[in-house]
């Protein structure tokens, strides 16, 4: 049987290996929350500028089309997000209608609807946001995971936001994670 002249060497070798193995783990652990961190403060806004009449020529006929509208897609916010962002353009746009109709109460009142769905979908987002932070902190992959797809739908119209690329490239690593714990 062969002896070695040092035994001390390869265990300090092996604990020399394991120690870079737990130290690449944590730097790359640290770097992924701290790229979910970073996420949760730079997001876009859901909403834009309010849109004009789009046919000042027959803004009475054009503000009852988008209001009609803008009520259908509220009823459907909570199934689809993108539904409920919708439904405050077409709110804002029924507004804008109205008071080139020379209608300011119905422009007032569908101006109301609006700003209060405007404050229940950015309530949403931002519980969202905060939710999806604290399951990463907590490591609750498969709620992370349902609050990174309901982010995704609700800013599916903004794409191009680093925020949007940045739920997108995690999506992947946290399905693998959730699937491995259940």
């Amino acid at each position: 049987m062969m002896q070695l002249k040092h035994p001390k060497r390869g265990f300090v070798a092996l604990v020399s290996i394991a120690a870079i193995a737990a130290g690449t783990i944590a730097v790359t652990w640290a770097e992924q929350r701290t790229d979910a961190q970073r996420s949760v403060t730079d997001h876009p806004s859901l909403f834009s500028a309010p849109p004009g009449c789009s046919s000042p020529a027959q803004s009475l006929a054009r503000a009852k089309k988008a209001e009609e509208h803008a009520y259908f897609h509220t009823e459907r916010y909570p199934y689809d997000p993108q539904d409920g962002i919708d439904a405050v353009g077409e709110f804002q746009e029924a507004e804008s209608c109205y008071r080139a109709s020379g209608l300011p109460e119905d422009a007032t009142r569908v101006g109301r609807i609006a700003s209060n769905l405007m404050a229940r979908i950015n309530v949403d987002y931002a519980s969202s946001r905060l939710v999806l932070e604290n399951a990463l902190d907590a490591e609750h992959w498969a709620l992370a995971l349902s609050e990174i797809h309901r982010l995704l739908r609700l800013t599916e119209h903004v794409r191009d936001h680093a925020y949007v690329a940045h739920l997108s490239s995690i999506v992947g690593k946290v399905t693998i994670r959730a699937n491995a714990a259940r």
